[in-house]
C-alpha cells in the first residue's frame, strides 16, 4: 500500500482497541467512538497523501474532501465541500464523462463497489486531467469513501500506444504478405486481412480464438515442427513449403517472443516456377558450354573463374573461384599482355577478341566473348581451342608448297641444262682421247669433273622435284637396320678422316616399305650434316628403335646447335650455314620423307642437335 493508507488489519486492530476500552458502556458509544477514531485516522493519512480522498453522504453531498483535488483543479476547498456531487460533476467533469460519473456515484450509493473508474476533470488553465477512482460504500453509515489518483501521463502513453497499435495494424492489413499471431497456448490472437482471406479457403470459421490444431488437425505436420523449433530456440525460423492456404509454395518467417509467435507467409509459387525455368535454362546453357570444343570458362573482369566446362576441369581441376592467370599460368598477378585490360581504354566491352597463346608447349586460339550478367556485372566467356596440330600442319603445308615450287623449277632447269651438258662432256672425252692434246689432259679431267659435279646438283634438283615413283620397280620391303649397317663403314670412314667418332645403337625394328636408294641418300645427308656440324673429337650417334606404330631413325650430333629462326626454316631450298653448301641436302631429306609418309622433327640446343625421322608402319 502507498504511504498513509491503512490496511484492513490495522483497521481491525483499532476496532479491538476501542471495544476493550472499559470507559465505554454502551454499544452506541462504542460505535460513535470507532467512527470518530476511523475518520480521524483517514483524515490524518490522506491529508498528507498524493491520493484524492472524498466522503459522500447517501444524499450525494460531499461531506469531506482532502486538499489534493482542490489543488489539482486550482480551486479553493470550500468550492467543493458540502456541494452536491452531481453539481460538481456537471461543473468540472468533461462533458463526455459526466453521465458515466453520475451513474457510478449512484451505483456506489446503492451499495455497489466500483474499482478503476476513469474520468476527466477540467483544471484552471482549461485543460483536462485524468483520475482513476475507487468507490467503497459503507451502507450502515450511509456514506461512500472515494479514493482517486491522477493517471494523465499513463493515459497519454496509452493513447500513443493505442495509436501506434492502430497504425501497425493498418500497415499489416494493407500489406500483401499474410500475417497471423499465436499465443503461448497456440491460440490465434491476430490475423491480418491477407491471412484471413487465405484461411477462408480451408475453414468457414473465424480463426481468432481458435487453437492452431483446430484449423490444422495434424499436430505433427511440418509447419508445427518449424513453429515449435522457433518457440524452443527463441530464434527466428525461415523456411519454404507447400501450403494448403495458397495451394502453392510459400516462404514462411516465424518470429518468437515471450507471448507466442508471429508468422509471416508469402505466396512464391510464380517465383518458384520462374526459378525452375531459370534453373532449366542454366542447365541447358551449362550443357551447351560443356559440349563446346576446347577449354571453356566464364570469368569476371578481375579474372575470377566462376564457371568451367568439363574439358577445362579435366585439365585444370575445379576452379574454386581462383584467378584465370593462376590456373593457366601459375601466376599471382594479371598477365602483362592481358587483352581484356588492353581494350578497356579504347574499345567497348561488346567487341569479340581473338588471339593465340602458348600454354605448356600447346598452342591455343583464344576467343573472348564479353557479355553482361542479369545484374549488370561484366563477364567474359572464354574459349581456348588447341590448334597445335593445325599450326604444325600449316607449317608443313607451307614447307611442301616451297618444295613443290622449287621442284617444278628444278625439273624445268635440269631437263633444259642436262642435254647441252651431256653434249659438251661427250666432246671433251673425244678431245681427250686424241694424241695431239695429251699436254692438256689434266684440264680435260678438271672440266669433266666439274660437269659431273654440276650434273650431281641437277640430280638433287630432280630428286626434290620427284613426287611419284614407279612403285612396282622402286619400292621394296627393307629392314632399316640392314640399310644403316651397310652404310656404317662409309659413315665411320668419313668420321675418322675428320677426327670424329660414330656410335650406332640399333634396336630390333620391323620391315619398312621404301625406295632403298632414297633412304640411303636421306641417311647419308643427315649423318654428313651432323659430322660437319661438330668440331674435332665430336661424337655422332645413330639410333633406330620402335615407338608406338612407327619406326624411328635418330641422328644426334654434339655441335653448337641450330638457332630457333633457322629451325623454323629448315627444309627451305638453298638455306645453308656451311661454306660451299648448296642448301639442298635437307630439302632433299624432307622431300624423301614426304614420299615415304614420314615426319622429320628437330630438337636443338647449345649441347647439340637431334634429327628424328618417324616412318609410319602402315
Amino acid at each position: 500500500m502507498s504511504k498513509g493508507l491503512l490496511t484492513i488489519k490495522e483497521l481491525g486492530a483499532a476496532d479491538k482497541m476501542s471495544i476493550k476500552n472499559e470507559s465505554l458502556s454502551t454499544k452506541k458509544d462504542i460505535q460513535d467512538s470507532w467512527l470518530s477514531t476511523e475518520f480521524d485516522m483517514f483524515k490524518s493519512v490522506f491529508d498528507n497523501s498524493s491520493y484524492v480522498f472524498v466522503i459522500i453522504s447517501s444524499d450525494g453531498r460531499i461531506k469531506y474532501i482532502n486538499s489534493v483535488l482542490p489543488k489539482l483543479l486550482g480551486l479553493s476547498h470550500d468550492k467543493l465541500v458540502n456541494q452536491l456531487s452531481d453539481n460538481v460533476v456537471t461543473k468540472y467533469v468533461h462533458p463526455d464523462d459526466r453521465q458515466l460519473t453520475i451513474q457510478a456515484i449512484s451505483e456506489a450509493i446503492r451499495g455497489q463497489s466500483i474499482y478503476g473508474f476513469e474520468n476527466r476533470y477540467r483544471v484552471q488553465n482549461g485543460s483536462y486531467i485524468w483520475l482513476s477512482w475507487m468507490f467503497i460504500p459503507f451502507t450502515n453509515e450511509k456514506k461512500i469513501y472515494a479514493f482517486a489518483h491522477e493517471i494523465t501521463e499513463q493515459r497519454a502513453l496509452k493513447e500513443k500506444l493505442d495509436k501506434s497499435d492502430i497504425k501497425i495494424e493498418n500497415i499489416l492489413n494493407n500489406i500483401s504478405d499474410s500475417v497471423y499471431a499465436l499465443d503461448k497456448q497456440w491460440e490465434f490472437i491476430y490475423v491480418n486481412k491477407s491471412a484471413a482471406s487465405a484461411f477462408s479457403k480451408v475453414t468457414d470459421q473465424n480463426v481468432l480464438g481458435k487453437k492452431y490444431w483446430d484449423i490444422f488437425p495434424g499436430k505433427d505436420n511440418f509447419y508445427f515442427l518449424k513453429f515449435s523449433e522457433a518457440v524452443l530456440s527463441q530464434k527466428p525460423v525461415q523456411f519454404e513449403a507447400l501450403s494448403v492456404l495458397t495451394e502453392g509454395w510459400v516462404t514462411v518467417n516465424v518470429y518468437p517472443s515471450s507471448e507466442g509467435i508471429t508468422v509471416y507467409f508469402k505466396d512464391i509459387t510464380e517465383q518458384k516456377k520462374l526459378d525452375k525455368s531459370l534453373e532449366d535454362e542454366r542447365k541447358r546453357l551449362y550443357a551447351l558450354l560443356d559440349g563446346l570444343p576446347g577449354l571453356v570458362y566464364v570469368r569476371t573482369s578481375d579474372g575470377t573463374v566462376i564457371f568451367a566446362n568439363h574439358n577445362f576441369k579435366e585439365v585444370h581441376g575445379e576452379p574454386d573461384g581462383k584467378k584465370c592467370y593462376k590456373i593457366l599460368f601459375d601466376q599471382d598477378r594479371n598477365c602483362i599482355d592481358c587483352r581484356t585490360k588492353l581494350i578497356r581504354s579504347t574499345y567497348q566491352f561488346k567487341i569479340l577478341m581473338q588471339w593465340q597463346i602458348v600454354i605448356k608447349d600447346t598452342i591455343f586460339e583464344v576467343f573472348e566473348h564479353p557479355f553482361q550478367d542479369s545484374d549488370g556485372t561484366q563477364l567474359y566467356l572464354m574459349q581456348l581451342l588447341d590448334i597445335t596440330k593445325r599450326k604444325v600442319a600449316e607449317e608443313e603445308i607451307a614447307r611442301l608448297d616451297r618444295l613443290n615450287l622449287v621442284g617444278e623449277l628444278a625439273a624445268s632447269i635440269a631437263h633444259e641444262v642436262r642435254n647441252p651438258m651431256t653434249t659438251v662432256r661427250g666432246f671433251l672425252q673425244i678431245l681427250k682421247s686424241r694424241d695431239t692434246l695429251h699436254e692438256n689432259e689434266e684440264y680435260f679431267d678438271l672440266m669433266i669433273s666439274e660437269l659431273d659435279r654440276a650434273n650431281g646438283i641437277l640430280t638433287e634438283f630432280l630428286s626434290i622435284a620427284r613426287t611419284k615413283s614407279k612403285k612396282t620397280e622402286m619400292y621394296s620391303k627393307v629392314k632399316l637396320n640392314n640399310l644403316v649397317n651397310s652404310l656404317y663403314p662409309l659413315i665411320l670412314a668419313d668420321a675418322t678422316n675428320q677426327d670424329k667418332q660414330v656410335i650406332l645403337v640399333a634396336e630390333e625394328v620391323a620391315e619398312l616399305t621404301m625406295i632403298e636408294r632414297e633412304i640411303r641418300q636421306l641417311i647419308l645427308n643427315l649423318t654428313r650434316n651432323g659430322l660437319e656440324a661438330m668440331s674435332s673429337g665430336g661424337i655422332l650417334k645413330i639410333m633406330t628403335y620402335m615407338e608406338e606404330n612407327s619406326i624411328v631413325l635418330a641422328v644426334e650430333d654434339k655441335g653448337i646447335g641450330i638457332s630457333e629462326d633457322n629451325i623454323a626454316r629448315l627444309g627451305t631450298p638453298f638455306l645453308t650455314t656451311k661454306e660451299g653448301g648448296t642448301g639442298l641436302g635437307l630439302t632433299t631429306c624432307y622431300s624423301i620423307a614426304e614420299r615415304h609418309n614420314a615426319k622429320i622433327s628437330v630438337e636443338s640446343s647449345a649441347a647439340g642437335t637431334v634429327f628424328v625421322v618417324k616412318f609410319k608402319l602402315n
